[in-house]
């Protein structure tokens, strides 16, 4: 790195001034901004230093706006004075040191310390601090402490709040720690083994955190917090200080170098970086608040490690891309080579950085602001100002109901039809529909995907179509209406609710055949229960988490055994002989057929394409039919149809028929295809076309459902296979539902789930699915996570009645083989909670009961209770009539204004008479609709003569809910 360019921690608005360090040609210049351009500032020239000596390091004096530090290629430390006033003045002092050899880095501190990094040379020592605060310094060169003998320093940097405290990197070696106000000696007061030892960054806004990335050609960054940085003898492992490595943290294709790590100055946990093929990255980190069970002693599990860092990456930044980069190609000469934040005295708002191209121009890369906050209430609500400003549209009827409405007019305009509310709308989309039993929805194509149609459904079309902001409002109540609705772990109740989502449906209906299979040990074979597996794992005969699948611990365990399993199952099942193409596991491809709902019976099939057709669907009762091997009972459907005119395609029927087909009807076929809209009928000829199922295979219009059933029984094993885990892989990459199919309820469905909450921010959906394999089948951490998340915002949205009904209904279904509940006691439903954090009023003094972080503890200390935030200014301080949490305040009485839990203000000595008191006093009564609360006897004399609550502007009607 030849060139850099440092903001001046001396800046104003008034005077933004920034130096730009030229090291090839041992310059310095003092700049000022005079304007910001739109792709360039315009500045000027204030001071410059050139014909100095060769230098590797370089800093900006803390204290003296005029001094800056150089690190020279001898080891010297030199101080030069880039003052406009005095333009002739170069150096003003210089350092020399015994042995020559290279400076590393340089720092100053707020104490006007000046400390020098140097390679190793010999036995002698390479930190050097120099005390600027002394006036004989000029005289005397002599460091104030010698440190770190015989390590090469790498990089250093001293904390702005401790300004007697630096932490220093050894070359490939340690990140140490250093204090110097005690006799620490050469080998400092904390470190930890690290090879990220360069351009070591501490965050202004919270100095327990700082950031080092690897040497050349290692683009690797790591977070670290100094509270847990251990003494060198230390062993523990998990008492590391890095809390968190980027590992590459920039694109390393072309063996990318950290030139530059700097945290931006303005926001806390936000910090840039440069590499030097161009790239600037900007990383945002957040921390999470999920709890900790001190009393769970499972083992780790694999996705553990995810959780057991507080920190998180919240959100990152491109500023600019590598030059080569395909999308965003430039010239290596146009790339970013140095960068420096704007942070104190900066005249623009928000996080700003000076980038310094080769030709000397600078440019302004602006971090893109958060999108603006929009004040939503708990009835969705937007309001501004107290006053309402759109509120959802009324209610037509169930949540179904109204979201099947708002989704045919939104795809509809996506698809250019003009609803007529007279007509069906499966008249006026034709082969673009299928039916659902309440209304039909726009949701085939031979155009779109079906995991892109469903993405479509969920988004309302967007951003084709915008909805109006009520409607959307409206959407935004779907979770909870839900939930009000019984939306729980009953897969037919949920099948209802659920009804204007047919790919959830489908969920629902698998969940549904998995616990049919399961019942009454149905899944059990050889010692090993199946229960919940994928058609992935059935398949490839893999098994996860043996020792709690295996009935018989000491049973053995193999590929063998589990195939004898399935075969166990198909024939405890009577499942008939599997007809299809030649296959070593003939009882598997049964097994999953039968979990695909396709059923091995010609009765049961029957049976299912009737259902299909009175649901409107023919073309695709029909040709299922086909799929699975019985043309005779295809070609019964199809006749029936054109009896009742409801199809006129009768050219398909002969195509049926055929065993095989020639040239000529290949064309026909051909022809039929291209005529066609309908995906199934356009599947089935071009297997009739091209002779290969895997046309129907690949062809993503068809559910995922039914091209997996197709592979099973027409692909070859290998090719089955291959498509199986390709298929599987790329759903749980989409966070595709019906991948549930192929990953059962297994560890993989916890990555499928990541994906999809992600995406659609269905947390509720995924909960209650996984509520029967966690944590009975499925140890992940994030499980928990997500558990607690739903069971909270089911708080929120006050449905005690359901969340208990669930968390019994969980309880029951998490029993294991012998009896033993996996759930540990949840805590009372019924409890008086804080309306500003909704946890417990109760004290917390017991480290049982104490709310606890997944953050690491210090060696020797016990899990007790965290810390007591300090109370909000203006709150009570007395523990009784305080939020024990947060410490906001109790609410007061909405008559006589006091704090409820108070004793009556009405009765003089009230504290001393309790016993004499009305038993009403001590309740406290709240409005679940507008939230107020009274002392239980006020509420009731007031509410006995009047029905509108007593809180001035209200005009809640209280009294007549009760």
């Amino acid at each position: 790195m030849e060139t850099a360019i440092r903001w001046s921690p001396h800046s104003s608005p008034q005077t933004p001034r920034f130096l730009i360090i030229d090291v090839g040609t041992n310059r310095l210049r003092l700049c000022q901004i005079d304007k910001f351009g739109k792709e360039r500032i315009e500045y000027k020239q204030l001071c410059l230093r050139d014909k100095l000596p060769t230098y590797s390091a370089f800093d900006w004096s803390k204290t003296d706006e005029h001094i800056v530090g150089l690190g020279l290629a001898s080891g010297e430390a030199a101080l030069v004075q880039v003052d406009p006033d005095h333009p002739q003045t170069d150096l003003i002092h210089a350092f020399p040191i015994k042995h020559q050899r290279k400076c590393n880095s340089i720092a100053f501190s707020y104490k006007n310390y000046l400390a020098t990094g140097l390679d190793r040379v010999r036995s002698d020592v390479c930190l050097h601090i120099y005390d600027l605060n002394t006036p004989s310094f000029a005289s005397n060169s002599e460091p104030y402490k010698k440190l770190a003998s015989g390590e090469p320093i790498s990089s250093i940097k001293f904390f702005s709040n401790q300004p007697d405290t630096l932490v220093a990197g050894v070359h490939r070696q340690f990140i140490r720690l250093y204090d110097l106000r005690a006799d620490s000696g050469t080998s400092g007061v904390a470190q930890y083994p690290s090879r990220q030892v360069h351009n070591i960054a501490i965050d202004p806004l919270d100095e327990n955190y700082f950031a080092s990335a690897g040497a050349t050609g290692d683009p690797t960054v790591t977070v670290w917090d100094q509270r847990y940085v251990k003494q060198r003898s230390s062993t523990d492992a998990a008492s590391s200080g890095a809390v968190m490595e980027f590992r590459p943290m920039v694109d390393n294709s072309q063996s990318a170098t950290i030139w530059s790590l700097r945290f931006c100055g303005t926001k806390r946990g936000t910090f840039g970086v440069l590499a030097n093929t161009g790239e600037f990255k900007m990383i945002e980190l957040g921390q999470h608040l999920h709890k900790q069970d001190p009393q769970n002693a499972r083992e780790p599990c694999r996705n553990d490690p995810v959780w057991k860092s507080p920190l998180y990456t919240k959100v990152s930044h491109h500023l600019a891309y590598p030059w080569y980069d395909p999308k965003h190609r430039k010239e290596a000469q146009n790339r970013v080579v140095a960068y420096d934040f704007m942070s104190s005295g900066s005249p623009l708002p928000g996080q700003c950085a000076l980038a310094l191209h080769p030709d000397r121009h600078i440019e302004v890369m602006k971090v893109p602001l958060p999108a603006p906050r929009i004040n939503v209430s708990a009835m969705e609500e937007i309001y501004r100002n107290r006053s309402t400003v759109t509120r959802p549209s009324s209610r037509q009827g169930s949540v179904a109901e109204d979201l099947i409405e708002l989704q045919n007019k939104t795809l509809s305009e996506k698809h250019h039809i003009s609803p007529d509310p007279r007509d069906s709308l499966s008249g006026r989309l034709d082969k673009l529909t299928i039916d659902t039993p309440t209304r039909n929805i726009p949701l085939q194509s031979v155009t779109e995907s079906n995991s892109q149609l469903h993405e479509d459904l969920l988004t309302m079309a967007y951003p084709e179509v915008n909805i109006a902001l009520p409607d959307y409002l409206k959407v935004l109540q779907t979770h909870r209406r839900r939930c009000q609705e019984g939306y729980s772990l009953d897969c037919r109740k949920n099948r209802d609710i659920v009804a204007n989502d047919p790919w959830l449906v489908d969920a629902w209906n698998l969940v549904e055949r998995l616990d049919a299979h399961a019942w009454d040990d149905g899944m059990v074979g050889s010692g090993i229960d199946l229960k919940y597996l994928g058609i992935a794992s059935i398949w490839a005969n893999k098994l996860v988490m043996y020792d709690q699948r295996m009935i018989d611990p000491d049973a053995h365990t193999s590929e063998a055994v589990f195939v004898e399993a399935v075969q166990d199952i198909c024939t405890n099942k009577n499942f008939p002989p599997f007809s299809g193409t030649q296959t070593k596991y003939p009882a598997n491809r049964q097994l999953c057929l039968s979990l695909c709902g396709w059923n091995l019976s010609k009765i049961g099939l029957r049976e299912r394409c009737s259902t299909l057709m009175d649901e409107g669907q023919y073309y695709k009762a029909i040709i299922l039919a086909v799929f699975q091997g019985y043309k005779d009972v295809a070609l019964d459907l199809l006749k029936e149809t054109i009896q009742q005119k409801q199809l006129q395609n009768i050219g398909l029927g002969a195509v049926i028929a055929c065993d095989y087909v020639n040239e000529e009807q290949r064309s026909m076929c051909a022809w039929m295809a291209d005529m066609t809209d309908e995906p199934y009928l356009k599947g089935l000829l071009a297997y009739f076309i091209s002779g290969d199922w895997h046309s129907v295979v690949n062809m993503t219009q068809i559910s995922l459902t039914d091209r997996v059933g197709v592979a099973l029984r027409y692909l070859s094993d290998e090719k089955l296979s291959q498509f199986l885990q390709f298929t599987t892989a790329e759903a749980v990459a989409y966070g595709n539902i019906e991948g549930l199919l192929l990953t059962g309820l297994t560890d993989r469905t916890m990555d499928l789930f990541e994906h999809y909450i992600a995406k659609y921010g269905d947390l509720q959906s995924a909960v209650l699915i996984l509520a029967r394999a966690c944590p009975l089948w499925i140890e992940d951490a994030r499980w928990s996570l997500w558990k607690e998340m739903y069971l909270n915002q089911m708080q929120v949205w006050r449905t005690f009645l359901e969340r208990t009904r669930f968390v019994k209904e969980h309880n029951l279904l998490s029993v294991s083989r012998e009896g033993q509940s996996l759930n540990k006691p949840s805590s009372p439903s019924l409890t008086i909670r804080c309306p500003n954090c909704q946890q417990n009023l109760a004290l917390r003094k017991d480290p049982k009961s104490s709310r606890q972080y997944l953050r690491p503890l210090p060696s020797g200390s016990k899990a007790g209770p965290a810390p007591r935030p300090h109370p909000p200014r203006g709150t009570t301080t007395s523990p009784a009539l305080a939020c024990p949490n947060c410490g906001v305040q109790m609410p007061r009485c909405g008559l006589c204004m006091m704090w409820l839990g108070s004793p009556d203000p009405a009765k003089p000595g009230a504290a001393q008479t309790l016993k004499e008191e009305d038993p009403e006093a001590r309740l406290m009564v709240f409005c679940m609709t507008c939230t107020h609360g009274f002392h239980g006897h006020h509420a009731r004399d007031w509410f006995a003569r009047h029905a509108m609550c007593p809180v001035p502007d209200c005009q809640c009607m209280c009294g007549l809910l009760k």
